[in-house]
């Protein structure tokens, strides 16, 4: 664990792995468990969407450039329109109150919301939000600007995303079936080296 009591990647029993080559709005994600000592593929080449203009460094990103946030993300939330019981990861079951600012001029930029305000998006009209995974992408803290809403959810068209990850409901219900929040999952979205 670092020092605010979160458990680090290389703690972790369990990966989430999106690969894809610079420039590429589309990529392959891969599952991964540690299963007595060894690492077991729960899910290998299942296709993904990425942002309309690729992969960025999580650092570099920023609001509405389209870009997918390369880095390493702890997965700690699951939010989703039905009843569902998660293994040891916060579940939120979304609602009609339930919002998302992504105005960064706002106190909450970056976060759920149970209330409406100017620049929050509603979760609950949109089947894109019918379940997802959050990326931790300038959650904790929230900076004004450097991009926010980035999910894993599904996605049923071929075009790229706005930013996020964008999965067919079919791998999106395995990944979050097969998710073990005391494995300390991590998601990583990196390039692929063509080397």
């Amino acid at each position: 664990m670092d020092q605010s009591g979160q458990h680090t990647f290389f703690e972790s029993e369990q990966v989430l792995l999106v690969l894809a080559k610079h420039g590429e709005t589309q990529g392959k994600l891969y599952l991964y468990t540690l299963v007595d000592g060894d690492w077991q593929t729960d899910l290998a080449d299942v296709p993904v969407w990425l942002g309309r203009s690729g992969l960025t460094l999580s650092n570099l990103k920023k609001e509405g450039d389209g870009f997918t946030p390369q880095g390493y993300f702890p997965i700690k939330r699951i939010l989703g329109k039905g009843k569902k019981s998660i293994r040891n990861l916060e579940y939120t079951q979304i609602r009609r109150y339930h919002f998302w600012s992504d105005d960064p001029k706002s106190k909450h930029y970056n976060q759920l919301l149970t209330k409406k305000e100017k620049g929050a998006i509603p979760l609950w009209e949109s089947e894109i939000y019918d379940l997802f995974v959050v990326i931790e992408h300038n959650t904790n803290p929230s900076l004004p600007g450097q991009g926010s809403m980035i999910f894993l959810h599904p996605w049923m068209e071929a075009k790229p995303t706005s930013g996020c990850v964008g999965i067919n409901r079919e791998g999106l219900d395995k990944i979050v079936e097969t998710l073990d929040g005391y494995k300390s999952p991590f998601l990583i979205i990196s390039l692929l080296d063509e080397n």
